[in-house]
């Protein structure tokens, strides 16, 4: 055996597996022409040059689902073991690799069709659409026949990836007659290794954070592009769960009748305000001096002095990810998982800066913990935010907690200063992260903060004095008496031991929510409605004189005559707070009601005797809503632009 023979045993499989890499790429553009062409009307302002741009970027999900697919292919091949010596399992591998390829360009080609139904790619639910015979099979000719391109396209591609799969196969043989021996084994062990690196890898995307999701294609595109960065298989393996079913209690027409999710508010002017959101990490309303007990907040209490104060405000999640969406986008978390990381991830949302950025606002989301953290980076640009200001951006480790990111008081300083450079009028939010575990607080504060009873009293406390700061250094700037300030938490503290705020009843969602606006004297009071997080948003827009209309689950806080209520979610237990009663569900199905006037611990389970209440009025506000957020989320029917078409 020649020197030149022996590098070429050793180096076939990996050009083999090279070339083959290449011709999926290929397909994979090519079906993504095909797919924008087809659908070009729904990308309103694609340019060749975006749609290149687009493309590049859209490698790093390609190479990763040829990865995920091709793992199992990639380890036969170079196994090393001769059994690349037998004829009949190089074709069982060709087989195998044309096969698995053929399954995700077929879901890849039937978006080429199914899309504009969807305004997205397909997810994993569209499996239980197959598998539903009586509609599937039934309506599968139709399609057919209607979208004869999509099948027609499918077997264009395929017998090309076939032929040239086979041309690629033909010029990197494997040479049976070679002898194997233990150098050939080392070799092969090696290679097989090196391959396996590259493909977990691929699969993850890169050596970031975490792994990524459908949703990383918003840190390259708008919204509305993704669907071109995205390929469905990647989409179908990155949305496994966080399906729901739809409901169907009501006719769609009567959902109106409880809750108009499109909202308009006309007559009062816009006002051009600065918009600014501080969203504090784990700031129960126990905490402050609404809560009734031993207040750890001095500067938010004193500010409540000279603000529109929500006493009877509550949180729509138990965890940042959820708490988030809620607050910017008003998305309340109905299910397991939060939005932007179940199978709805890309849907198109209304969201707070998304919306001001039509009125010429600059919009901007800080939050000091390392970028890509829960996703933020991600979530912040799929609802408008067009700068993301994380741990990377503030470029200061002497300042690193050594747990999450940056302490509050040095990166709010950092916010303030950001706001400085940003051009009026502006929406910015930033995210606070000092007072969740491990509840440390810098050094020189240890022993001047009040450590209190809990060991997330007085990290509370550091959080509270840096907000302090940061008004100091804000009130002092041009911007400042421009400024509506939007206060509140992202969730509770999950460490309370009080019984109000600990069992899983309502107190459990108890958070501040606090609109200061410097000279506003409208703002000087306080409401004891119900109100919730996914009332920000509406609220907002209602204050500042926002005409345009808006897709919205919540109610204004500043608006009469509309339903007040909260809703939560957590392992399938529904809450429904209205009337001053708490309807506890499990699933659909009701199993408690509780007066929340005289039972606030949600001791009493009245709901045998006052059926009356549940059935006229509780439940089936409840029904109605689940079912216009569930048709909603899994329809995306979240703008006002896709309820509509």
């Amino acid at each position: 055996m020649t020197p030149g023979s022996a590098t070429r045993i050793y180096t076939q499989p990996l050009k083999r597996l090279l070339f083959q890499i290449i011709l999926l790429l290929v397909c994979y553009f090519i079906s993504r022409c095909a797919f924008t062409l087809i659908n070009l009307n729904k990308f309103d302002g694609l340019t060749i040059h975006e749609f290149f741009r687009l493309s590049f970027h859209a490698l790093r999900f390609d190479i990763s689902t040829i990865a995920a697919i091709n793992g199992l292919y990639f380890l036969l091949l170079l196994l090393p073991v001769p059994a690349w010596k037998m004829p009949r399992w190089n074709k069982a591998l060709q087989w195998l690799f044309i096969l698995s390829n053929s399954l995700a360009f077929a879901f890849e080609i039937s978006d080429w069709a199914y899309f504009p139904f969807i305004l997205k790619r397909s997810t994993i639910d569209v499996l239980d659409m197959i598998t539903r015979k009586g509609d599937f099979v039934n309506l599968l000719p139709h399609f057919l026949i209607d979208y004869w391109y999509a099948p027609l396209g499918f077997a264009i591609l395929i017998y090309g990836f076939y032929r040239l799969n086979r041309w690629i196969v033909a010029r990197t043989p494997q040479a049976a007659s070679i002898p194997y021996t233990w150098t050939f084994a080392l070799v092969r062990t090696l290679s097989l290794l090196l391959v396996a690196g590259l493909t977990v890898l691929a699969m993850r995307g890169g050596i970031q954070l975490v792994p990524i999701g459908n949703g990383n294609a918003l840190q390259v595109a708008d919204n509305k592009y993704v669907p071109i960065v995205l390929n469905t298989p990647f989409s179908m393996m990155h949305s496994y769960s966080g399906q729901m079913e739809e409901l169907h209690y009501y006719p769609p027409d009567r959902l109106g009748d409880y809750f108009q999710p499109i909202k308009q508010y006309t007559g009062k002017g816009f006002k051009e305000k600065n918009v600014v959101f501080i969203i504090l990490e784990g700031f129960s309303k126990e905490y402050t001096g609404l809560g009734g007990r031993t207040s750890y907040t001095p500067f938010l209490d004193s500010l409540m002095q000279h603000s529109f104060v929500c006493r009877n405000a509550y949180a729509n999640a138990l965890e940042s990810a959820k708490g988030i969406p809620a607050i910017i986008s008003g998305i309340p978390s109905l299910m397991d998982e939060p939005i932007t990381t179940s199978a709805y991830g890309t849907n198109q949302l209304t969201s707070l800066p998304a919306l001001l950025r039509t009125k010429g606002y600059q919009t901007a989301f800080y939050h000091g913990g390392t970028n890509g953290t829960m996703g933020f980076d991600i979530y912040a640009a799929n609802a408008g935010f067009s700068r993301y200001f994380g741990r990377r951006e503030y470029n200061n480790e002497a300042d690193y907690d050594k747990n999450w990111g940056i302490w509050d008081e040095p990166f709010l300083q950092y916010f303030a200063r950001g706001l400085n450079n940003t051009k009026q009028p502006f929406m910015a939010s930033v995210f606070t992260l000092s007072s969740h575990d491990p509840f440390k607080v810098p050094e020189q504060y240890r022993e001047v903060l009040p450590k209190g009873t809990s060991k997330v009293h007085q990290p509370i406390a550091y959080t509270d004095l840096a907000v302090r700061k940061f008004f100091t250094t804000a009130s002092q700037q041009p911007w400042f008496n421009n400024t509506l300030f939007v206060i509140m938490a992202d969730h509770c503290s999950p460490v309370s031991s009080d019984p109000y705020y600990s069992s899983f009843n309502i107190g459990m969602f108890a958070i501040p929510i606090i609109y200061y606006a410097p000279g506003d004297t409208s703002l000087n009071s306080g409401t004891d409605q119900l109100t919730q997080q996914i009332d920000i948003l509406p609220s907002v827009l209602d204050y500042l004189g926002y005409n345009e209309k808006f897709f919205a689950f919540g109610n204004s806080i500043f608006s009469a005559d509309t339903p007040r209520f909260v809703v939560n979610e957590h392992s399938g237990n529904y809450l429904w707070f209205m009337d001053d009663y708490l309807l506890s569900s499990i699933g659909m199905d009701p199993e408690a009601l509780y007066d929340f006037r005289t039972d606030s611990l949600c001791r009493r389970n009245i709901l045998p005797v006052r059926e009356d209440v549940a059935q006229d009025r509780m439940i089936p506000y409840f029904r109605a809503f689940m079912q216009l957020y569930r048709s909603s989320v899994i329809n995306n029917r979240l703008t006002v632009q896709t309820l509509n078409r």
